[in-house]
């Protein structure tokens, strides 16, 4: 039995990674559950992953500065306790023979009041005990980074990065990589859409092709289709604009989209077939997280990313647009130079051009992680 334990705080690309991992585990035959500490999702295309919930929390702000219950109240002391005691049931109960963290402990610090106790009660039971981690990490002090080296040394047999060194190498985001080499080794690149199959034909861009703009719900979201709704008013062209507003848009903001991008924009919530949008699109609009990366190289779609950056200087979107942009498959726009003008330049000037789409590229992460985890149950 392998048991995942994550914890979203914002977007859902933490949990729906580990969802595609764990789902490959069981398409090799493999047991696995799922510990989440974060707000529960429609899990679609992973149902027949079992999942544990923990009383929910989240980020109280883009700034992750701290943490609310699903109630907007700050976490208290009670609250951390139950939760606790909580996953130590679950790991009691399951006895599983791996535990895999995702991320922690190269983030996810503030839930030490939980993980500790599972690390520690882990390593009493003789649990094999892997690190989950995405292909970038915030970037820290050498003090963080040297007390996440600790942790791997104490705790952990395997560190599973879920990228590829040849398009964002792990140790541009954590410079101690090079005393990880005995433990570590990269899957490639997450697909959490399994559904998708790569076509070997490309696309030819058309007049009647979308604008797709995606960049979820929040605030940092709301920016981007304000400016996108403008931008869509402002292009002399006829090509359509299709705005995706997140899982479950508030009727004010579909209102207010609407009324700013007039009859060209079409607005709607996310959509199931939000791959299948993408690979007819003139252009996709987005920010630039993981899954989103994995989204635009796996259709190869033409793209104009916009970096999110939070109230901490968030780095790990930056360092993947700017790889994106110097292999010319994305151009930047960041959230400060962000306008309604620019952004419709910028597409404009895009769009005129006649050009193929990008080759497609397979991202095979979640079966090279069921692999690699399965050597640890033999």
């Amino acid at each position: 039995m392998i048991l995942f334990y994550v914890q979203h705080l914002l977007g859902i690309g933490h949990l729906r990674r580990t969802l595609a991992i764990a789902q490959a585990c069981l398409d090799e035959g493999l047991a696995v559950q799922v510990v989440s500490g974060g707000v529960p999702i429609n899990q679609e295309m992973f149902e027949d992953v079992p999942v544990h919930q923990l009383p929910p929390v989240k980020s109280a702000d883009l700034s992750f500065s701290s943490i609310v219950d699903q109630n907007g109240l700050p976490v208290t002391s009670a609250l951390e306790q139950v939760r606790a005691g909580e996953l130590i049931r679950i790991f009691s109960d399951i006895q599983p023979s791996v535990l895999v963290t995702e991320l922690f402990p190269f983030g996810r610090r503030r839930f030490r009041f939980e993980i500790m106790p599972l690390l520690k009660e882990a390593k009493k039971r003789g649990t094999k005990v892997v690190c989950s981690v995405r292909d970038s990490v915030q970037i820290r002090s050498n003090q963080r980074e040297e007390e996440s080296l600790d942790l791997l040394s104490q705790f952990y047999d395997q560190v599973l990065v879920h990228g590829d060194p040849e398009f964002l190498p792990f140790d541009a985001s954590f410079s101690k990589t090079a005393s990880l080499q005995s433990i570590m080794s990269y899957t490639g690149l997450v697909d959490t859409n399994t559904t998708y199959s790569v076509q070997t034909n490309l696309q030819k861009v058309s007049e009647a092709s979308e604008v797709l703009v995606s960049a979820g719900g929040g605030a940092a979201g709301e920016k981007i289709y304000q400016a996108a709704s403008r931008a869509c008013a402002l292009s002399k062209r006829s090509r359509p604009w299709r705005l995706l507003l997140g899982a479950n848009p508030a009727e004010r903001l579909k209102a207010e989209i609407k009324r700013l991008g007039g009859d060209k924009v079409i607005v709607e919530a996310n959509r199931s077939d939000f791959r299948q949008l993408l690979s007819q699109c003139a252009i996709s609009i987005s920010q630039v997280g993981y899954n989103t990366v994995v989204d635009l190289l796996a259709t190869g779609a033409p793209a104009i990313v916009i970096p999110f950056e939070g109230e901490s200087a968030q780095s790990e979107q930056s360092a993947r647009a700017e790889r994106l942009e110097s292999m010319g498959r994305a151009r930047v726009l960041s959230e400060e130079a962000l306008s309604a003008r620019r952004l419709c330049d910028l597409v404009d000037k895009m769009t005129d051009v006649s050009h193929s789409w990008f080759p497609r590229i397979t991202c095979n992460g979640a079966k090279n992680s069921a692999m690699a985890l399965q050597k640890h149950l033999e």
